[in-house]
């Protein structure tokens, strides 16, 4: 009920500031963590979307844990024997854990584009998938692609929301 009030409210917005010329909501920019959250921020992205007639594009976000990339750095480096052939075997299965997790990712964000495309099939719905920093990533793609509307969750599986709120205040610019 609240989600269908908050998009009469966008909508009701909307028709304001296209009325006023100052433009109406083409682009929307979803991330999705496979979360319970950011479903919701899905379903939401696709409403408002068919009230606008909005293209989707569904983001995920690939961020390796830093003490993971710190192990793979460590195993990487030339063991003090001089010989490669002396490195411990640890490494190759850290590399299959992060292909593993980025696996993981991939068919979060294919999972989302399928369920998408079930939901609203008259929306174009595209799904783009990065690696970095989640927020710093959504933050980007959003001004250089130039969304007008960008939907997160407000708690995932990764803690990045503050990080991301304040980054997006500092380099959001108005779609040209």
């Amino acid at each position: 009920m609240i989600i269908r009030r908050l998009i009469r409210k966008v909508y009701e917005l909307q028709s304001q500031l296209s009325v006023e010329g100052l433009g109406v909501i083409t682009k929307i920019l979803v991330g999705v963590d496979g979360s319970e959250n950011s479903e919701k921020a899905l379903d939401y992205a696709l409403e408002i979307a068919e009230k606008f007639s909005a293209v989707v594009q569904i983001l995920n976000v690939f961020q390796p844990p830093p003490e993971i990339e710190y192990q793979l750095n460590m195993f990487q480096q030339t063991p003090a024997s001089g010989y490669p052939g002396d490195q411990i075997g640890y490494h190759s299965n850290m590399a299959a854990f992060i292909r593993d997790l980025r696996k993981t990712h991939e068919a979060i964000l294919s999972r989302a584009i399928e369920r998408a495309t079930k939901l609203k099939p008259a929306l174009k719905i595209t799904g783009e998938f990065k690696e970095g920093d989640a927020s710093s990533q959504i933050v980007e793609t959003a001004a250089n692609d130039q969304f007008n509307l960008t939907v997160v969750r407000s708690q995932g599986k990764q803690q990045n929301q503050k990080t991301l709120s304040r980054q997006h205040k500092r380099n959001s610019r108005p779609p040209s």
